[in-house]
């Protein structure tokens, strides 16, 4: 029983080799399994995927030229070098590998590409692999499309699963294209000095706003305050002509002072520095700080948050 389960093995193993190395089975046998093109057709399969090598390099060349075309400061050495890493990413193809100008450097192609401009990159070549994917499988994908007769339902399921997975690209079109960096690597000490650079710069740019919404939201206590006295002076009964005029006048240097984005409006009467504050009760005073508390608050959550740029994704 074991000997006869180690020839049938080998049987089979006979086979797949002569399936999968192209050798032709007679006919008769070879229908008789249902696959009279199973190696012919595993074979332009492969090569109908292969066809997605290079795509990836050659965007980032279409990218590279792009950005080269703007790069008007760099010296001629640093231009040649460029030219050779596009260059060298244009050959690649299903049959031609990626050979690097620069064998100690194999991925300085990525020193020109942004963040922005290698996600979008990826991308694109994601759908791109997608959609060949589909179109492949539509071509030569399933043993059953060997078989005459049988059942295809399943392969279509399945391809219809694979076109409602494409996913949408970023156009790597829609990120601005800016010159090209040196082409030359940067010391561990030179990305430190930059990452300090760049968070100094993020600190200044916070404080700067910061003040900026600080400054936008002075005069907002007086301004409060004037409308609290205002009301009260409408609902004030039995002035003379000479008191309102003075309430009046608190209310309007009051007002002013707000306009200015003053701290404290200056006393109209300096022999009564206190008098416009004196116009409001201790409750109404409490109602003014309340308010100007909350409106404050809420002035600079809305101030700092519209100066915030979003976050980026991770990649």
């Amino acid at each position: 029983m074991k000997r006869s389960l180690v020839l049938l093995g080998l049987v089979l193993l006979g086979l797949m080799l002569l399936i999968s190395s192209g050798i032709g089975l007679p006919a008769s046998f070879a229908q008789g399994l249902g696959a009279t093109q199973i190696g012919p057709g595993l074979q332009n399969f492969a090569d109908c995927q292969n066809q997605v090598k290079g795509h990836s390099e050659h965007l980032m060349a279409d990218r590279l030229q792009a950005k080269l075309d703007k790069s008007s400061s760099l010296t001629p050495e640093d231009r040649d070098i460029w030219v050779a890493e596009i260059r060298a990413l244009r050959q690649v193809k299903p049959s031609q590998p990626y050979k690097a100008p620069d064998p100690k450097n194999p991925q300085r192609y990525f020193l020109g590409l942004t963040n922005d401009e290698q996600t979008a990159i990826h991308s694109m070549h994601n759908r791109f692999v997608q959609e060949n994917n589909l179109a492949c499988e539509k071509k030569y994908g399933g043993m059953t499309r060997y078989s005459p007769g049988s059942d295809q339902s399943g392969q279509a399921r399945y391809e219809k699963e694979l076109k409602d997975n494409i996913r949408t690209a970023t156009d790597i079109a829609t990120i601005p294209v800016g010159p090209l960096p040196s082409p030359h690597p940067k010391t561990l000490e030179q990305m430190h000095e930059e990452r300090r650079a760049a968070q100094q710069a993020r600190q200044q740019a916070g404080a700067q706003q910061l003040s900026s919404c600080t400054d936008s939201a002075k005069g907002l206590r007086l301004s409060i305050m004037a409308d609290k006295m205002q009301q009260r002076l409408d609902a004030s009964k039995g002035l003379s002509a000479k008191e309102r005029a003075n309430f009046e006048a608190d209310i309007k240097a009051t007002r002013d002072a707000a306009d200015q984005k003053l701290d404290y409006a200056p006393p109209v009467d300096p022999k009564n520095p206190n008098r416009a504050l004196m116009r409001l009760t201790a409750q109404e005073q409490l109602e003014v700080t309340t308010e100007f508390s909350n409106r404050y608050l809420a002035t600079m959550q809305n101030c700092v948050h519209a100066g915030t740029p979003a976050r980026r994704v991770a990649h």
